[in-house]
């Protein structure tokens, strides 16, 4: 299982000092039921990164890289960049330079006390080197964009070049809605001429077409991006600490974004992730692993997830009280790996689900700048059509259904567009 934690420091204009703080966390779970969740090799990483006043940025980033499917070895890398937007009305040039180190940085031990506090297997893989070696770095990122109204359409070209270790050229397309969310389709082509075997096999794994999303609730970011051609994915969240001081400007909700976790009758974690507009939504659950009813033979991971249109309806018996229903519709995908690349189950099912909760558990809404957080509970119960074609392994039939009873914790982000 791979691992990264991110810490992001941001200084601006806003503050002499501090004008953000992030914290968060990157992971291969965070698939949406996407991609076959082949390991990522990413086991653990760290960012921090200070933007000035005047817009100069520095970013240190760090990153431990594990092979468990072929060279069964590993490496770590960390990079120190700088860098400064050229602006104009139109258009925007952001150079950049720095230094990459690459070899055995001791991330192994990081990685292992996660993997014993979570109770999954040790990964003693051995390091391809126990050498460090410098890469000088340089590279820049040109963006063409415009604004109508509160959506922002751009192209954006990146070249990166780190001398003796690896070589990335990308371009794409970006939509942003408002200061909410952006989208991004495109394209990455990595190369490298280093000796490095584990290192050639992350930059063949990490490349071609891509899509990705961002979403920035003031105090809670999440980011995902899925590497259309390999069948990578993954993603993760951070918080926002100083948005906890900024001004507090909601009326009322006018667009909802919720994300949670909801546990089945195996004890497996389900993540929710959904966007509300009124009473319609589209909502996507997916859960990722080792089975837990299956936790002797780690080397077998499902990746399982539904994508669903809702309609829901409520009773405001009070702002801090509000018992709710909802139907949902669509597709509930099932994905079986074993020894993390052979295809035992790939089925693509219709599903329809009912779910009732409450929204509010009897405590105040958190205010964040122009969002309002929410505490709500709720129960799904779901109905998978045509399981039988896949229910003939024993330990992967318990998440197969037909009916799927998940019940948690979800956190409502109610966001004043005005």
């Amino acid at each position: 299982m791979a691992f990264c934690f991110i810490l992001s420091l941001c200084t601006t204009s806003v503050s002499a000092n501090i004008g953000s703080l992030t914290i968060g966390t990157n992971n291969d779970w965070y698939t949406m039921g996407i991609g076959h969740n082949h390991d990522d090799g990413l086991s653990y990483g760290s960012t921090v990164e200070a933007v000035f006043p005047s817009s100069f940025t520095l970013s240190l980033a760090t990153g431990g890289y594990t092979d468990r499917l072929d060279t069964m070895k590993r490496y770590d890398v960390i990079s120190l960049m700088a860098s400064y937007p050229l602006q104009g009305q139109l258009f925007t040039f952001t150079p950049r330079a720095g230094l990459v180190a690459s070899g055995n940085l001791g991330f192994n031990e990081v990685q292992n006390h996660f993997h014993s506090l979570i109770g999954r297997d040790l990964l003693n893989l051995t390091y391809t080197t126990d050498e460090i070696s410098l890469h000088p770095s340089i590279g820049g990122r040109a963006t063409l964009g415009t604004s109508v109204g509160g959506m922002r359409a751009s192209v954006e070209f990146d070249l990166d070049y780190a001398h003796a270790w690896e070589q990335t050229y990308s371009g794409n397309v970006r939509l942003q809605f408002d200061s909410i969310i952006s989208v991004r389709l495109g394209y990455l082509q990595r190369s490298t001429n280093h000796s490095c075997a584990v290192h050639q096999e992350m930059v063949e794994r990490y490349q071609g077409t891509f899509l990705s999303y961002h979403y920035d609730g003031g105090l809670l970011h999440t980011q995902f991006i899925s590497y259309l051609e390999t069948g990578r994915s993954f993603g993760g969240f951070s918080f926002d600490i100083v948005s906890l001081w900024g001004e507090k400007q909601f009326r009322s909700a006018d667009f909802i974004f919720s994300t949670g976790f909801l546990y089945d009758l195996n004890g497996q974690q389900n993540r929710l992730f959904a966007f509300s507009y009124k009473d319609v939504s589209f909502e996507i659950r997916h859960k990722n692993g080792p089975m837990f009813n299956n936790m002797d033979d780690q080397d077998d991971r499902l990746n399982v997830g539904s994508w669903m249109l809702g309609y829901s309806w409520g009773i405001t018996l009070h702002p801090r009280f509000e018992p709710y229903g909802k139907l949902l519709a669509g597709a509930q995908r099932f994905n079986l790996q074993q020894d993390f690349t052979t295809t035992i189950v790939e089925s693509l099912h219709p599903t329809i689900a009912i779910e009732v909760g409450l929204k509010g558990l009897g405590i105040p809404g958190l205010v964040i700048e122009r969002q309002n957080y929410r505490l709500r509970f709720t129960s799904t119960l779901q109905y998978v059509f045509g399981t039988e074609e896949i229910s003939t392994i024993d330990y992967f039939e318990a998440h197969t259904g037909p009916w799927l009873l998940m019940t948690g914790i979800v956190i409502d982000v109610e966001h004043d567009w005005e």
